[in-house]
């Protein structure tokens, strides 16, 4: 549990580790808690791994769009979309 507190330093984590044997599970998650506030970690991206987005267009831009190569959903949504244009 103590490593999943990665955005706290050795440091941080030093007294919860010395005193492991002495603390619930409940116990060391409050305190590596209450450091964490204390400390303003940001939690909302830190240590996410670079993942580029992905965007993806139903419409055949170029007219060759290698129907075999399409699943069948996106094939039914195009078809979708040019009987409602």
């Amino acid at each position: 549990m103590i490593d999943s507190f990665y955005m706290l330093s050795d440091e941080d984590k030093k007294d919860v580790q010395d005193n492991i044997d002495k603390y619930s599970l409940d116990e060391i998650e409050a305190k590596l808690s209450v450091i964490c506030v204390h400390n303003k970690v940001d939690l909302s991206g830190e240590h996410k791994e670079d993942v580029p987005d992905t965007s993806f267009s139903l419409i055949d831009t170029d007219g060759m769009g290698e129907e075999e190569n399409i699943p069948a959903w996106v094939s039914s949504l195009r078809q979708t979309k040019k009987n409602n244009n």
